[in-house]
């Protein structure tokens, strides 16, 4: 999973546990008020079968939610989990809340309708919805609610205990003023309800958002700074015994420039001295490059750079830079962007380099600057033979990589992603089995 992903399902989830909580409540809550209402006071109720159906009803449907939901209980750690889409939980959620708005329709109008105090649960009905779903959802149940509510001013049966002396419009034979008044105050009540509690909702869930996408942020700097510390404590490490190889090495081709060897095979030994130096001079820069770079990310001063110059820079320091084929547009000389210059180039030449690494044939690998409307743009298209689905989702993930053991860490696309997502900017990848790979690199023009 990718490591900057925030998991849009998660709060469906959590709404859909209290819901089956409050759903529970309300099946013994009903059965507690009509009992009680026979019992107790005596109340006579002409339609108890109508009820019990609607109890009944309830208390199927939340055995199912619950069955449902379970097969989604913590997917980033069960394998048998199921990650449903938003769409699909708010389809679940909003037809449960349907459900409920006609069984509680269907209750009170089995018990003297508007009459019955317990109307007042239609604005407990519309606020879960409105706490639990999109606008869309929450202004749809409202105009359902409304019409619910028109019906039962229309017909419904009395109760003469609960009769508050308002009879029904068809009763009445004319839409009073009472009807009106109790429909315009209905409407207005059930209207302010939905249209604060839908913003505040928003507002609440982008806040989360908000702080999810900080702390993950804060969790990659985090990751981004020891491996900075790594880095370093590594290259100073290796300077030494790098160093002593050098002086050897270097002792030894003086050695053989003032006493050339005349054994066999020599030449071939000469040659493989003067491989070794040039080898531990490659290694020295790199050390010199881990020294400098190792808190690029965090430290790092920003400047003014041409995207050619962030083009050519990355190049110099990939090893097969002759397998790389650039394209780069006229403007890129004239256009600057404000970036750390080392980390960024640092960032893209790893993407270009396992870009090499993918394809064992030696087929160019593609580079291509463009303009993007706000934004500059870099292709990088190999040749390789592409990833699974599986390793796409994966390769984000600090450590993780596709090459033989030995042959790489597994770090550069997450420091890279790392780099380019402090910049504004977004890394994307798009893969073929046996075609290859495109990452499309974005970073905004104000940069």
């Amino acid at each position: 999973m990718n490591a900057n992903r925030i998991p849009e399902n998660d709060h469906y989830y959590a709404n859909t546990k209290w819901l089956l909580k409050l759903r529970w409540v309300a099946v013994v809550g009903q059965l507690v008020t009509i009992l009680g209402s026979a019992w107790l006071f005596q109340v006579q109720i002409p339609m108890a079968w109508a009820m019990t159906t609607v109890i009944v009803v309830t208390l199927v449907s939340n055995v199912l939610l619950m069955f449902w939901s379970s097969h989604w209980q913590q997917p980033r750690t069960e394998s048998i989990a199921v990650d449903y889409p938003s769409s699909s939980w708010s389809l679940i959620l909003g037809l449960v809340l349907i459900l409920d708005m006609l069984s509680l329709t269907t209750l009170l109008f089995a018990t003297g309708g508007p009459n019955n105090p317990f109307c007042l649960f239609f604005f407990v009905n519309l606020s879960l919805s409105a706490l639990l779903l999109n606008r869309y959802w929450a202004w749809a149940i409202t105009a359902l609610t409304f019409c619910c509510y028109c019906f039962l001013l229309f017909e419904h049966y009395q109760i003469p205990q609960l009769n508050m002396g308002l009879d029904t419009i068809r009763q009445a034979g004319e839409f009073s003023i009472m009807h009106k008044g109790l429909l315009a105050s209905f409407l207005t009540c059930a209207c302010v309800i939905v249209y604060f509690m839908t913003r505040l909702t928003d507002e609440l869930h982008d806040q989360q958002m908000q702080t999810r996408r900080a702390q993950l942020l804060q969790s990659n700097s985090e990751k981004v700074e020891a491996l900075g510390t790594l880095a370093a404590g590594t290259a100073h490490e290796l300077a030494t015994p790098l160093s002593t190889i050098a002086i050897v090495a270097k002792d030894v081709e003086k050695a053989f420039e003032k006493h050339p060897p005349d054994f066999p095979g020599a030449e071939d030994v000469i040659e493989d001295v003067h491989l070794i130096r040039s080898e531990l001079d490659r290694c020295r820069k790199i050390i010199d490059r881990m020294s400098s770079h190792a808190g690029d990310t965090i430290g790092e001063s920003i400047r003014a750079i041409s995207v050619e110059e962030i083009s050519m820079t990355t190049l110099d320091g990939i090893a097969d830079s002759d397998r790389v084929k650039l394209s780069l547009p006229a403007t890129a000389k004239e256009q600057f962007l404000s970036v750390p210059r080392d980390a960024l180039c640092q960032a893209m030449r790893a993407i270009i380099q396992n870009g090499i690494d993918a394809d064992s044939n030696g087929k160019p690998v593609e580079v291509i600057v463009s303009e993007v409307g706000t934004s500059w743009q870099w292709l990088i298209k190999d040749q390789g033979d592409g990833m699974s689905n599986e390793q796409l989702k994966r390769v984000s993930e600090p450590f993780f990589t596709t090459k033989p053991p030995g042959k790489g860490m597994g770090l550069g696309v997450f420091l890279a992603r790392n780099v380019v997502g402090r910049l504004g900017g977004t890394i994307e990848f798009e893969t073929r089995p046996e075609k290859g790979t495109t990452v499309r690199l974005l970073l905004p023009k104000n940069t």
